[in-house]
């Protein structure tokens, strides 16, 4: 099995299978790879080492390099893009190393759980991609540098500032909520990184920025269930959802009906 997940900014590859592939390189990424179960043979500018279960090595842009493994081994790959490496104040952190050690249970668990919550519940929502990117790019930062390199910050405001600054935030939402939202945004009103402006928001209202919007969505789309005829198609578009299908799997997922049960049952 081979799962490949790809982000502007990152690819993740999960190889759980025999596979092997031809020398190449990567003109702008980095290339993590971590070994979560067994070993492969890696050849890195024409040298061979066997990396096994834990080990990672981290290769810059434009090295050459392929590997191969067996039925009974497994892989996890991370491709970042050379200006998202290092974390936000990128000045305090040293150059990264070339090889690393890692818990292989920790890095599986890590996978699982942030990919079981890709598909389908994220549909093609800009925000929420966006914010499963951070998620990731994060993640490969924890694992070169260390929990420090989670509290980096170059816009960093102090901890009384910071519920001023969500609130200025969910104010923006409410007023563009039907709107395509970034990420970029709502971290600007914020003044604050990307990844810090969402733990401050999640932390602030025990939600991230796109649960807040889905969330905003459904309400608004049960109100005009309740108050007017307009059909279900209408209401999602205006509502900004990126299909029907998208509203109606959101809107059972939180409200726990279809929207014509909903409307249904608010008229009897």
């Amino acid at each position: 099995m081979h799962m490949q997940i790809v982000f502007p900014q990152l690819e993740l590859h999960s190889i759980e299978s025999s596979f092997t592939n031809v020398p190449h390189i990567h003109p702008s990424h980095y290339q993590m790879t971590i070994p979560i179960r067994g070993y492969c043979h890696f050849t890195h500018k024409s040298k061979v080492r066997k990396l096994v279960a834990g080990e990672g090595l981290l290769l810059p842009p434009q090295d050459q390099h392929h590997f191969y493994q067996g039925p009974e081994d497994g892989i996890i790959i991370f491709q970042i893009n050379d200006d998202s490496l290092y974390p936000a104040d990128a000045s305090s952190f040293p150059e990264p190393n070339y090889k690393y050690e890692f818990n292989p249970t920790d890095v599986s668990a890590f996978l699982h759980q942030w990919s079981s919550s890709f598909f389908p519940s994220v549909g093609s929502e800009r925000l929420a991609l966006e914010e499963k990117e951070l998620q990731a790019l994060h993640y490969v930062h924890r694992l070169i540098w260390g929990p420090e390199s989670s509290s980096s910050n170059q816009f960093r405001t102090q901890p009384h500032q910071d519920n001023r600054y969500i609130s200025r935030v969910i104010d923006y939402i409410h007023a563009h909520y039907y709107e395509p939202i970034r990420i970029e945004q709502l971290s600007a009103i914020a003044l604050q990184s990307r990844y810090h402006f969402i733990r401050c928001f999640k932390s602030s209202t025990g939600v991230t920025p796109y649960q807040y919007v889905l969330r905003l969505r459904i309400e608004k789309a049960q109100q005009q269930l309740r108050q007017t005829q307009k059909s279900v198609l209408t209401i999602s578009l205006e509502l900004g959802f990126s299909s029907p299908s998208q509203f109606y799997r959101s809107f059972i997922k939180i409200v726990g009906a279809t929207p014509e049960q909903y409307r249904l049952s608010t008229t009897i």
